[in-house]
């Protein structure tokens, strides 16, 4: 008699797996602690928003360069040293903070916290990359990125909390235990050190896992095609903490409810990952990121016309739609197009474009908010890349399997 196969995904989640997702999770939620209250504690102590969006642009650059030599490092020497910069080297940044209110240290903490900060996203999402097959890529990716939404939702829904009932310092110091606590869980829970490089075929390696292009990475055209589409929707994405802005000061809501408006779009974000990587996985891929991109682009003129509190409530869940629909299709896409020896430093290249688009939107946004206001700000920054990269999905990207070939292919598994 024949025995019926496990289940997929039960072959594919592992121990390590799972210590990854946790681990990411762990360092997204004390970034998200200091998200929303990061531009208030800085204002605070006298920085301007135009200052304001050059120290948020400065920690994005650092991250350009964590994140890229973060995806080659895992790829070369083993997934656990950069988890571990990621998490132990978070620290001693998080803790200077405290410690100076000079505004050229500041950006010097900044832009090294966003190196260290950044060297195990590019490694955590090339490890999904090289370990799971095709058909199931969107659907992980969005399991992944859902875990880093629940995380993030914990971190902005307290972030408010802390903040009124300790002050601003505790929030640097509640980052840094939970930088330490992932750290320990790096140790303890990946005990391999093997690199993406020599890494096996995944299980149930699908006959389309693509080949390894004969180009390098720079001169791979979907690559690139894709890496721009990310700086784009990151771009648009970058005028984010501005909403604190907006929502503090230009409509004087208070620092609990800035909190739980990052709170909601976290919220969407870990309701709707799942279907739609899900649902990328049985369709386009493509579709799936330009539709996502249009909603973003809807979401972001929502918050530029938005008044109260219930509208922009109302437009976080449509932006965090779009960004649920765009993410795991995006990711899926690339790790197609991209051989395993390379999962980790595509990965970490494409992340880099995700920073690079985020230090222009927040870089130019304040900016634009010091010199146009608010409404301005993410109509100009916000609502027209996320547009531009819509138009650039359907003019520029294909995609290697079908959608009846996908369907057919998941359901044989």
């Amino acid at each position: 008699m024949n025995k019926t196969p496990p289940e997929p995904s039960r072959r594919i989640i592992s121990r390590e797996l799972v210590v990854v997702i946790v681990v990411v999770g762990l360092a997204i939620m004390g970034m998200s602690l200091l998200g929303p209250v990061m531009p208030l504690y800085l204002t605070s102590i006298g920085v301007s928003p135009s200052v304001l969006g050059l120290m948020l642009a400065t920690g994005m650059a650092g991250m350009v360069l964590g994140e890229s030599s973060g995806g080659w490092l895992a790829d070369r020497a083993g997934l656990k040293l950069p988890m571990l910069i990621g998490t132990f080297l978070c620290v001693p940044m998080l803790i200077s903070f405290v410690f100076t209110r000079s505004i050229g240290l500041i950006f010097v903490i900044f832009f090294f916290w966003g190196i260290v900060r950044s060297a195990l996203f590019g490694p955590g999402r090339g490890y999904i990359g090289t370990n799971v097959p095709l058909s199931h890529k969107a659907t992980f990716m969005a399991i992944y990125a859902t875990a880093m939404a629940a995380s993030r939702s914990v971190g902005t829904f307290t972030s408010g909390f802390v903040a009124d009932g300790l002050g601003y310092e505790w929030m640097f110091v509640i980052a840094a235990g939970i930088a330490t606590t992932a750290g320990v869980l790096v140790i303890a829970g990946i005990k391999k050190n093997q690199t993406s490089k020599n890494a096996s075929q995944p299980a149930l390696a699908l006959p389309t896992d693509p080949p390894a292009p004969a180009v390098p990475l720079y001169r791979h055209r979907p690559f690139i095609a894709q890496s721009v589409v990310a700086a784009l929707y990151f771009a648009a994405i970058g005028v984010m903490p501005f909403l604190s802005l907006k929502a503090s000061e230009g409509l004087g809501l208070p620092v609990t409810q800035v909190g739980v408006l990052f709170t909601i779009g976290a919220v969407v974000n870990a309701v709707l990952l799942i279907p739609m990587g899900r649902l990328a996985d049985r369709r386009s891929k493509r579709v799936m990121m330009a539709v996502g991109l249009l909603i973003t682009s809807a979401g972001m003129a929502g918050i530029a016309a938005a008044t109260n509190f219930a509208q922009l409530a109302v437009v976080q869940i449509v932006g965090s739609a779009g960004g649920s629909m765009f993410g795991p299709a995006a990711v899926a896409l690339l790790s197609e197009n991209v051989p395993l020896r390379r999962q980790s430093t595509a990965m970490g290249i494409y992340g880099g474009c995700e920073d690079i688009g985020i230090i222009f939107g927040s870089a130019v946004g304040g900016v634009v908010w010091s010199s146009l206001g608010p409404t301005p700000t993410f109509l100009l920054i916000g609502t027209t890349p996320a547009a531009l990269g819509a138009v650039m999905c359907f003019a520029l990207l294909k995609e290697k399997v079908t959608r009846k070939t996908a369907t057919a292919q998941i359901a044989g598994t």
